[in-house]
C-alpha cells in the first residue's frame, strides 16, 4: 500500500494505492468513495478491509480523501458537492494512469455513492462498473447541511444527487453494469434498471462498528464477487 499526493497544485488530494497481488490478463482497477463526516471515520476499517481484498483478487485500488477533508489540501468548509465530483474525476484519471488500465470501476459508499453516481454518468466511456452502497436519499442530504456551491435550491439539489444514485439519470448507464447495496430493513424504493441486492448486517458506518472494529464481511465480499 502506497500513500501519496496527487491532483493540481490548486487542489492536493491524499490517497491510497493498492497495486493488483495477483494480476491475470488486462489490467483492472477500482476506485473507491468515501462517505463523509462521522461516517467515513466510521467506514475506515470496511473501505480499507474491502480495498485489500479487490487487490488480492487481481484489481488496482486507489481510495482517497475529498478535497477539505482527511489528509487532502484545503480547510474544513471549502469543499462542495461540485468540487467533490471533481475529485472523482481527478482520481479516476490517476488510477488509470498508475494502473494502465483502460476503464475503471468505481464504487461509492453513502454520499460518495450519490457522488459517484453523477461523475458515472458524465464519464461513461471511462467507468466498467458501478456499485452505489446504501447511498443517501434527499431528506438525508438536505439535512447533512453539505454546502451545495450551486445556485439551484438546496431541497432540488438534494434530490436531484439522491435520484442520480437511486432511479435517475444513472440508469442511463447499462443495468448489468450496475449494482445498488440496500439494507433490507429499509422500505422497498423503485430502482428502475439498477441490479439491488439487499444485504442483511451491512452498514459500515454504524457507530457500533467504530466502538467494535467490525466489518460487514457480507456486503464487502459481494462486492468482490461482483467486479471478478
Amino acid at each position: 500500500m502506497t500513500a501519496f499526493h496527487f491532483g493540481s497544485r490548486r487542489r492536493r488530494l491524499f490517497g491510497y494505492y493498492e497495486p493488483a497481488l495477483d494480476e491475470t490478463g488486462k489490467a483492472r482497477s477500482v476506485l473507491l468513495c468515501y462517505p463523509l463526516g462521522n461516517e467515513q471515520v466510521f467506514a475506515y476499517r470496511t473501505m480499507r478491509q474491502l480495498a485489500a481484498r479487490l487487490a488480492s483478487g487481481g484489481h488496482h485500488v486507489l481510495r482517497f480523501d475529498y478535497f477539505g477533508t482527511g489528509d487532502s489540501y484545503g480547510e474544513s468548509g471549502e469543499g462542495d458537492l461540485a468540487g467533490w465530483c471533481e475529485d472523482i474525476e481527478t482520481a479516476i484519471d490517476e488510477i488509470k494512469e498508475i494502473s494502465g488500465a483502460a476503464t475503471v470501476n468505481l464504487a461509492g459508499l453513502r454520499l460518495g455513492a450519490n457522488l459517484a453516481a453523477r461523475v458515472a454518468v458524465n464519464r461513461r466511456k471511462d467507468i466498467s462498473k458501478l456499485i452505489l452502497w446504501e447511498p443517501l436519499e434527499a431528506d438525508e442530504i438536505a439535512s447533512a447541511g453539505i454546502p451545495a456551491a450551486s445556485s439551484e435550491p438546496k431541497s432540488k439539489l438534494a434530490e436531484d444527487f439522491a435520484k442520480e444514485a437511486i432511479a435517475g439519470k444513472a440508469q442511463s448507464l447499462p443495468a448489468k453494469t450496475m449494482l445498488l447495496l440496500t439494507e433490507q430493513s429499509r422500505a422497498p424504493l423503485d430502482f428502475g434498471a439498477l441490479t439491488v441486492q439487499n444485504v442483511p448486517d451491512m452498514s459500515a458506518w454504524d457507530e457500533e462498528r467504530l466502538n467494535s472494529g467490525s466489518i460487514p464481511v457480507e456486503a464487502v465480499q459481494r462486492i468482490v464477487d461482483w467486479l471478478q
